[in-house]
């Protein structure tokens, strides 16, 4: 078949293409098949209102997920909507590099991003003088992310692009020097180390590819601006991860996934298709230069009506700490705290003089305190056992001890301790063990305080119990602010703050905006 009646088959079955034609043909050629017929046409005849290249990641992970859900789920991937990937253009920019990196790229929405934010003529030098280079261990996406950039900026710069399909994380894939990155590395846990790879303490300790991508990317850059999922702030296992990104300097900014999440729209195929999902994001700005320190934000609660306005540079840098943060042995752990509460935090742990509240807690004793393990919006302690699954159990044998924690917990001190290092789904045990506390600095007026209002609270419980039936009786206890106030003013005087119990709402609401700046 000569190539004009070839283009003319090509021209007539993508003229009129729909979703449906697409989905048949994914089961019926195959997925790579298939986009090799359609990037030969955008070659010839360009794009189509439904074959845009604004279109192709969405279009690649329904082709993937009509193909094969669980390859595309061990993939990991979660494609940067197009918010983020401005403001993550917007902050390469801003970075040293001369040239532009980006790793396991998929179908480029980064790069394309990142092209389109500094404008045609710069992307255009930046092309034909190769200083765009792009990785990615599907080589169907990085055709398509290659074949993208020619579309938009000149077919003849083809040769000028460099493509690697490669295992990034073997050994012989290395970055060029003076190179800044922009990525969004694979989700997924590594089930077997390559064969040619460096095995890293980080890679044996995490046994992650986001946190093994991290470590290489910024090992071998100028300056990177990488989106993760945010566990590598604090998790134990990444504190080789933390240790190899205290060497240089940056910025962290974390995002809850409720009520909005980072990683918004249809998620199509990994077994269902929603409009959600539960990864905590972040995004990591890194540079070398003299400093070092990370500059973190607290973990950015949002509603989806706030998202434009949200998800602007000069926006986001507002919430960043005033303190650059380092890791050791005696601080291994990045707060993720809220700049208005920088000072608090740091009195706070000060005046604890290392105590923490495992050593208030005995075996067993006459006082107990149960602590529901979610906490959404607040941590909440009961005199007694709740009907629910999912509570941590504390025992006491001194009243006064007793009566500090119980109220210590109902404020919002050991709530905000869990949002700066964690903020999961769950509290865990250990780290509630480690929550700094003041109980020795108590004088015998303030045990009074603590008895009286921990009595009126036990007393009036029950009214302000709730349960849910969504998973089985998950019942809890939401009592009134004036409570929550009140104890935090009481916490606030004994550290010698002079602060009002409001400037706690920032860490209680579920809006970014509103409170925040």
């Amino acid at each position: 078949m000569c190539k004009t009646h070839l283009k003319n088959n090509i021209k007539k079955k993508f003229k009129n293409y729909t979703l449906q034609n697409y989905e048949e043909d994914v089961k019926n050629l195959g997925l790579s098949n298939i986009w090799d017929l359609i990037c030969e046409y955008i070659i010839a005849f360009g794009e189509t209102e439904f074959l845009s290249i604004k279109n192709f990641s969405e279009l690649y992970e329904i082709g993937l997920a009509t193909q094969d859900k669980q390859q595309k789920k061990n993939y990991g991937q979660y494609y940067t909507p197009d918010d983020v990937a401005k403001v993550m253009s917007q902050w390469l920019d801003k970075q040293e590099g001369e040239i532009i990196c980006d790793v396991s790229c998929g179908t480029g929405k980064l790069i394309i991003t990142y092209l389109d934010y500094i404008g045609k003529e710069r992307a255009i030098d930046l092309i034909k003088n190769e200083k765009i280079y792009l990785y990615d261990l599907d080589k169907v996406a990085l055709k398509i992310c290659k074949i993208s950039l020619m579309v938009k900026y000149g077919l003849e710069f083809g040769n000028c692009i460099h493509d690697f399909a490669c295992d990034f994380l073997d050994n012989n894939v290395i970055l060029p020097k003076n190179c800044k990155t922009i990525a969004n590395p694979p989700y997924a846990v590594i089930s077997n180390f390559g064969e040619n790879w460096n095995i890293t303490n980080v890679i044996k300790d995490t046994k992650e590819y986001y946190s093994a991508f991290m470590e290489k990317i910024v090992e071998q850059s100028k300056s990177t601006v990488i989106i993760t999922p945010y566990s590598f702030i604090s998790g134990n296992k990444f504190y080789s991860l933390r240790q190899v990104l205290t060497k240089y300097s940056g910025f962290i900014y974390s995002f809850d996934n409720v009520p909005g999440n980072i990683f918004r729209g249809k998620k199509h195929g990994i077994f269902n298709s929603n409009t959600s999902n539960s990864v905590r994001a972040a995004i990591t700005v890194v540079n070398k230069n003299k400093n070092i320190g990370f500059k973190l934000t607290p973990l950015i609660r949002f509603k989806n009506i706030e998202r434009e306005n949200l998800l602007k540079c000069d926006i986001l840098e507002n919430f960043l700490g005033e303190k650059s943060q380092t890791i050791s042995n005696e601080n291994p752990s990045f707060a993720k705290c809220h700049k208005q509460l920088e000072n608090i935090f740091e009195s706070w742990t000060l005046k604890s003089e290392n105590h923490i509240l495992k050593e208030l807690i005995t075996p067993s004793a006459e006082f107990t305190i149960s602590m529901p393990n979610t906490c959404r919006y607040y941590t909440t302690a009961s005199a007694e056992q709740m009907k629910r699954n999912g509570q941590i159990i504390m025992h006491f044998d001194n009243e006064d001890i007793f009566n500090f924690i119980y109220c210590f917990i109902n404020s919002s001190f050991v709530y905000w301790f869990w949002r700066m290092y964690d903020g999961g789904i769950t509290y865990p045990t250990n780290l509630l063990m480690k929550v700094p506390s003041i109980f020795h600095l108590l004088k015998p007026e303030d045990k009074q305080f603590f008895k009286k209002i921990a009595q009126e609270m036990i007393n009036k419980a029950e009214d302000y119990k709730i349960t849910k039936k969504n998973v089985g009786i998950q019942e809890n206890i939401k009592y009134p602010k004036k409570y929550r106030d009140k104890i935090n003013e009481r916490i606030l005087k004994i550290l010698d703050l002079n602060e009002n119990a409001s400037i706690f709402d920032i860490v209680h609401s579920n809006m970014a905006l509103e409170v925040n700046l």
